[in-house]
C-alpha cells in the first residue's frame, strides 16, 4: 500500500475512529442503535490495528539498518560453519550482553523457505507478536467475566508510533516485541496451574532468554510465581532448568562486559526517579529533549505515571496475598507487570544517572517505549479488574483510558510519521553512499564512519558476501548515477529550480550532549505538484545526496487541508556527517519526461561547510 507513503491519510483515520466512537457511545442512549453496538465496537478494535500495519507496509524497506548487519553476518557464518561446534557458537554468538538465538533461527527459517533474508518480512513478523500480546491481555478480561467493551482502549495503546524505532527497525522489531510476548506467554503458562502450562511457561522462558539478555528475568519470575503458588515439586524442576540455562548462557563462549560508570546506589533518589520514568515512558513525546537545567513536562508525567504504576503493582501483590481463590489471570498479569517493570529496573542498573531524569538529554531510545506501552496497557487491564465490581468506577476508568490512549495514539502518529518517512528515505540512498564513499548516511557521527567500528575490510567483505549469496539485496534501491556523473547526467542547467531554497546552521547538542554545528536544508517549490526527492550538494570532490523529506503541516493546516504533508521539504544533520568544502545546491526529482530517470535543477546557490 505505497499510497500511504505519499499520503498517510491520517485525518481520514482520525475521523473514522471518532465517528465509530460516537456511534458506539450513542448505542447506549438510543435503543434503536443497539443493533450496531457490537459491530462498531469490533471496528474500534480493528481499525487501529489495520492502520498500523498499512503504514508499516508503506514505510518499511527491505534494507538492513546498523545492527541488522551483525545478524546478517552471523547468518552468513552459520551457512559456512565448518563443524557443529562452530554452528552452535554462531547461533548463540554474544552481542553486548545478549544472545540473539531466536532472531537468528527466524532468519534461518526465512532462508529455508525463501532463500534469502527479507528485512521487511522480518519487521512484519516481529510486529505480529503485538497481536499475541493483545490476545493474552484480552483473555484476562474474558477470564474475569468483564465485557469486551472495556477492552476497546487497549489496541490504541499497543498499536501506534510511540515506539516507532522499535516497530521499523529489523533487529529491534524481531527482538523487543517477541521478547515481551514470550515473557507474557511464560507467565500465562505458569498461571494456568497445570502440567502443560508449566511446560509452556518453561519453553516460553527459554525463548525469552535467547531473544534478549533481559529475558533472563522470566526465569526469576517463574520462581516467584511457583513459590507463591506453593507448587514446590515443579519449582524444584524449574530451578534445575534455570541453573542449566544460566550456566550455558554465561559459560559457553561468553565474555563478561563490565560497566565503567557509577553504581546505581551512588544516587538512589535520581535512579529511583529514572525507574519511574522508564515505567511511564509511554508519555515520552517525540520531541527534542536537550540537556537543560529545567524540567520537561512530558518527563515529569512519565515519572508520575511510573510512580502510579508502582502503586498499582503493590496493590496487585496485596491482591495475590489476600485473595482466597486466585485464577490464572491474577498470576499472568502479575508476571507481566514484573517483567515490564523488571526490564525498566535492569535498564537503570545498566545506565545509572546522577541527575534528574526530567532535565532531558539522551534519556531513552525510542525503541524502549515498547516496554512502556506494554506496561501501560497491562496496567489498564489490571485497574479495570480491580474495580470490576464497582460499575460506575469501572466506567470512569474505561472512559479515562479510552480518552488517554486515543490521545496518545493520535499524537504519536502526528509527531512521528515524519520520522518514519525520514528513515525510509535515508535507507533508500544508503547504497549510494556505500557504493561511492564506503559509508552510510544512517550510520555514525562522521562522514567516513562505517559499521563494525570502522573496521577497514569487515563491512566491505560482508556486503560482497551477502550480495553474492543472495542473503540480501542491498542495492535494490540504487537508481542514482555515480557521484562523478550525477550532475552531468541529470543536471538541466537551462531549467533553474523555481521555488525557495535555504540552508541554515545552528549549534545543537549532539549525542554526547555537547554543542555541535547542525545544518538544516529547506526547499519550498512554487508548483505544489512538484515533489523534490533529494537535495544534491555538488563540489569537485563530492556529490552529497540528502533526502528531501516532506514536513508535516501545522495542526491548523492539517485540519484545513486534510493532508498530513505540507509543500515544505527539509533535511537536517550534524556538520560531522558532511565533508568540508563549497558546494553548488541542486534539487533532484524524477524526470517527468523520462520515466525511471532523474532530473537535477540548480538553485543558483552555494553552501559552504567548514
Amino acid at each position: 500500500m505505497k499510497i500511504f507513503l505519499e499520503n498517510p491519510h491520517l485525518l481520514e483515520y482520525f475521523g473514522l475512529v471518532v465517528v465509530l466512537l460516537l456511534l458506539f457511545g450513542a448505542t447506549f442512549f438510543f435503543k434503536n442503535l443497539e443493533v450496531v453496538r457490537k459491530w462498531s465496537g469490533l471496528a474500534l478494535i480493528i481499525v487501529p490495528i489495520v492502520y498500523f500495519y498499512l503504514l508499516l507496509d508503506a514505510y518499511v524497506l527491505n534494507i538492513p539498518l546498523t545492527d541488522d548487519f551483525n545478524l546478517l553476518e552471523t547468518i552468513y557464518d552459520l551457512q559456512h560453519a565448518p563443524d557443529f561446534l562452530s554452528v552452535v557458537k554462531s547461533l548463540f554468538e554474544q552481542v553486548n550482553q545478549h544472545r540473539f538465538a531466536f532472531e537468528r533461527i527466524v532468519m534461518l527459517l526465512m532462508i529455508f523457505f525463501t532463500g534469502t533474508v527479507n528485512i521487511k518480512v522480518q519487521i512484519f513478523l516481529g510486529n505480529l507478536f503485538l497481536l499475541g500480546i493483545l490476545y493474552l491481555l484480552f483473555l484476562s478480561f474474558k477470564k474475569e467475566n468483564i465485557s469486551w467493551y472495556y477492552f476497546i482502549p487497549v489496541p490504541y495503546m499497543l498499536f501506534n508510533l510511540i515506539y516507532f524505532e522499535n516497530a521499523y527497525w529489523g533487529i529491534a522489531a524481531l527482538q523487543n516485541t517477541p521478547l515481551i510476548f514470550f515473557a507474557f506467554l511464560s507467565a500465562y503458562g505458569l498461571g494456568r496451574g497445570d502440567q502443560k502450562g508449566w511446560y509452556l511457561g518453561l519453553i516460553a522462558a527459554l525463548f525469552t532468554t535467547f531473544t534478549s539478555g533481559s529475558g533472563l528475568l522470566t526465569l526469576i519470575i517463574g520462581v516467584v510465581i511457583l513459590l507463591f503458588q506453593k507448587r514446590f515439586r515443579l519449582l524444584l524442576w524449574w530451578v534445575i532448568a534455570m541453573v542449566a540455562i544460566i550456566l550455558f548462557y554465561f559459560l559457553f563462549d561468553y565474555e563478561f562486559v563490565s560497566s565503567p560508570g557509577e553504581k546505581v546506589w551512588v544516587h538512589p533518589i535520581f535512579n529511583l526517579i529514572s525507574v519511574f520514568g522508564f515505567w511511564g515512558n509511554a508519555l515520552y513525546l517525540d520531541v527534542r529533549h536537550p540537556l537543560v537545567s529545567s524540567f520537561y513536562r512530558d518527563l515529569i508525567w512519565c515519572v508520575i505515571l511510573g510512580a502510579g504504576m508502582g502503586l498499582l503493582f503493590a496493590g496487585w501483590v496485596f491482591r495475590i496475598l489476600v485473595k482466597k481463590k486466585l485464577v490464572w489471570s491474577d498470576w499472568f498479569l502479575w508476571g507481566a507487570l514484573m517483567f515490564a517493570m523488571g526490564t525498566g529496573a535492569m535498564f537503570v542498573i545498566s545506565r545509572p544517572i546522577n541527575n534528574y531524569l526530567m532535565y532531558g538529554g539522551n534519556v531513552f531510545s525510542r525503541r524502549y517505549m515498547t516496554f512502556g506501552v506494554a506496561l501501560l496497557a497491562t496496567t489498564y487491564v489490571c485497574l479495570v479488574i480491580l474495580v470490576k465490581d464497582f460499575k460506575s468506577l469501572k466506567r470512569i476508568v474505561a472512559g479515562i483510558g479510552m480518552l488517554a490512549f486515543l490521545s496518545l495514539n493520535f499524537v504519536s502518529y502526528y509527531l512521528s510519521i515524519f520520522q518514519i518517512r525520514k528513515l525510509h528515505d535515508e535507507l533508500a540512498i544508503d547504497s549510494y553512499y556505500w557504493n561511492n564513499y564506503k559509508t552510510f548516511l544512517t550510520v555514525g557521527e562522521k562522514f567516513s564512519d562505517i559499521p563494525f567500528w570502522n573496521h577497514p575490510t569487515r563491512m566491505r567483505d560482508l556486503i560482497k558476501n551477502l550480495e553474492r549469496t543472495g542473503l540480501s539485496d542491498f542495492y535494490q534501491n540504487y537508481s542514482i548515477p555515480d557521484h562523478q556523473k550525477l550532475i552531468a547526467e541529470t543536471g538541466k542547467p537551462g531549467e533553474p529550480f523555481k521555488g525557495e531554497f535555504d540552508a541554515k546552521f545552528q549549534y545543537r547538542n549532539g549525542e554526547n550532549n555537547l554543542p555541535a554545528k547542525y545544518f538544516k536544508f529547506q526547499v519550498t517549490p512554487e508548483d505544489e505538484n512538484f515533489e523534490p526527492s533529494y537535495f544534491v550538494l555538488a563540489s569537485k570532490q563530492y556529490t552529497i545526496v540528502l533526502p528531501a523529506v516532506p514536513v508535516a503541516n501545522s495542526p491548523q493546516n492539517f485540519l484545513k487541508t486534510a493532508t498530513y504533508y505540507s509543500n515544505n521539504y527539509q533535511y537536517s544533520l550534524y556538520k560531522t556527517k558532511l565533508p568540508a568544502g563549497k558546494y553548488d545546491a541542486w534539487i533532484m526529482s524524477p524526470d517527468p519526461q523520462q520515466p525511471g530517470k532523474w532530473q537535477s535543477l540548480s538553485t543558483g546557490k552555494q553552501v559552504l561547510f567548514y
